[in-house]
């Protein structure tokens, strides 16, 4: 008897042996208002703790279940108030996300502090906290200073993103920066497609403006911040970026343009997307089982909201659904929308997914936001896109080139047209089994998602921060890396070469004529003697 309770003493005592040696605590900083970002964040952070972690996340939009054990959260909804941008307006006036970043940072800078500034935030990385971690996760955007918690707490900092990383992450990590290319979403708008020559110097101009200014001006400020509430002795933030040990992004090579990675970065596309059934509301149910000639759904995200739209465009799109033959059900965030149509059903919310997994859903009129692109691809349903912010004209624009939907400029949205774009859409079978086949692509893979990311998230705290994973990229001046002094020595040398060539054969040339020239000039010396 007493052999078998010590065997079970035994047993027990390796279990929790085993148990702390597997499970991590890991803290998470995700300070984007914008549950769009945070439902990605989120599907992590719970594969995190079911997989035998403790996490403690530091989220704008906490989940607030008592009933998860090991799962920690700290509210910061209070960024909410922060970020307040007429979006359509900044389109209208042609502002793209890197101008508007530039003028509007002090936005992202208050956030930080009030992060830094957060009572339950603070008694985390107090000196006499005792807190530690194993791993610090930071959304990688505009908040560069909470990268110095890592610091903090001596723990390996990942990146993450619920889109492609901005310019200024892409080089922080050693990622070949190609100012041009439309892969870089900032850019927006006003690159897309073939550019000219003058088009390219624009970008090119654009992008390193925007990256001297960030590195020296920016990373300045917040800076200041970390060192506010962290004290002078910190690393410097630019050192800390480019020695983040992994970035994951949502994103998936099939539905986004494709981009050279150095090799810490990783991609976990569609971790946010709903594995059962979501409960419908009856009234909602019934609109669309009863649209047996099928409907449109039209919803522009989280960010920006239909009912902050101008008049014009809002009577444009009112005049369109009017004409549709076709039941619509759009999100709008009002409680009353003036004129209308009355084959239009309107709700505040609506659960997303298991609206575009309906059978009779014809189109999908969206923003051209990355989550909403994921979720329609999954059910298949072709897009009309009318992009406002941020990625969603690559999101878009990469849909069209697949052949999926069409893509309006909302600030210049024509009712007619419109109506076209929907009915042409809605009645050529090509977009929805174009949409099928990038469905067939996108699940074409060789590992579970999620299941990759939570192992590479396991991998750098067991390789404390897996610097063997750093690009030497990230080391190098901005004009090492372009090759720009090779450039520069090479073209001073051709022309220097050129110069000197053109010097010679002027002498060359001077030397013959004036030999020439003498003996011309002594002739007519003679004959003027003998005269």
């Amino acid at each position: 008897m007493l052999r078998h309770s010590l065997v079970l003493i035994v047993i027990c005592l390796i279990g929790g042996i085993i148990r702390v040696g597997d499970g991590y605590r890991i803290l998470g900083i995700f300070p984007a208002p914008s549950i769009s970002h945070q439902v990605v964040f989120r599907a992590l952070m719970i594969g995190l703790k079911e997989a035998g972690h403790e996490v403690v996340v530091i989220t704008s939009n906490p989940m607030n279940d008592p009933t998860l054990k090991n799962y920690t959260e700290i509210d910061v909804s209070f960024t909410y108030k922060d970020f307040k941008v007429n979006h359509f307006e900044n389109r209208a006036n042609g502002i793209h996300w890197i101008d508007w970043f530039g003028t509007g940072h002090d936005v992202f800078v208050h956030m930080t502090d009030g992060i830094f500034s957060c009572p339950q935030v603070k008694k985390l990385y107090a000196p006499d906290s005792n807190e530690k971690f194993d791993l610090v996760i930071v959304e990688m955007h505009y908040w560069p200073g909470l990268f110095t918690l890592a610091h903090r707490f001596d723990a390996p900092l990942i990146g993450i993103s619920s889109l492609d990383i901005p310019l200024n992450a892409h080089y922080a990590i050693g990622n070949p920066i190609l100012s041009a290319d439309i892969m870089n979403w900032e850019l927006d708008f006003m690159v897309s497609g073939e550019l000219s020559f003058w088009r390219r110097l624009q970008a090119f101009f654009t992008t390193w403006r925007h990256l001297y200014w960030y590195r020296n001006e920016y990373l300045t400020i917040q800076q200041g911040i970390a060192e506010k509430h962290l004290g002078n002795g910190i690393p410097h933030i630019a050192e800390v970026e480019n020695n983040v040990s992994l970035v994951l992004i949502n994103c998936q090579f099939p539905i986004t343009f494709a981009r050279p990675y150095v090799p810490n970065v990783i991609m976990m596309g569609g971790l946010h997307l709903a594995k059962q059934d979501q409960e419908l509301p009856k009234d909602l149910k019934k609109f669309m089982d009863d649209a047996t000639d099928g409907f449109v759904y039209m919803s522009l995200g989280t960010n920006a909201k239909s009912a902050l739209m101008p008049n014009q465009t809002l009577d444009a799109i009112k005049s369109a659904f009017s004409r549709l033959p076709y039941k619509v059900l759009w999100k709008y965030e009002d409680d009353f929308l003036p004129g209308k149509p009355e084959n239009v059903f309107t709700m505040k919310w609506l659960p997303q997914q298991a609206v575009l997994a309906h059978p009779n859903l014809k189109v999908f009129v969206y923003q051209g936001g990355l989550q909403s692109t994921e979720e329609a691809i999954t059910n298949a349903v072709p897009v009309i896109g009318l992009p406002v912010l941020a990625d969603q004209d690559s999101n878009v624009d990469k849909m069209v080139q697949l052949g999926t939907g069409k893509k309006l400029e909302i600030t210049k949205l024509d009712a007619d047209e419109m109506l076209q774009a929907i009915t042409d859409v809605a009645s050529d079978k090509s977009y929805k089994q174009k949409m099928i086949d990038t469905r067939t692509l996108m699940n074409d893979k060789s590992h579970n998602a999620l299941e990759n990311a939570i192992w590479w998230v396991e991998y750098v705290i067991r390789y404390k921060g897996a610097p063997h994973l750093h690009s030497t990229a990230a080391d190098l001046p901005w004009y090492k890396r372009q090759d720009m002094d090779m450039i520069a020595f090479v073209t001073a040398a051709f022309f220097l070469i050129l110069n000197l060539a053109l010097f010679i054969s002027y002498q060359l040339c001077k030397g013959t004529m004036f030999r020439n020239v003498k003996p011309a000039e002594e002739k007519i010396r003679k004959r003027k003697k003998i005269n």
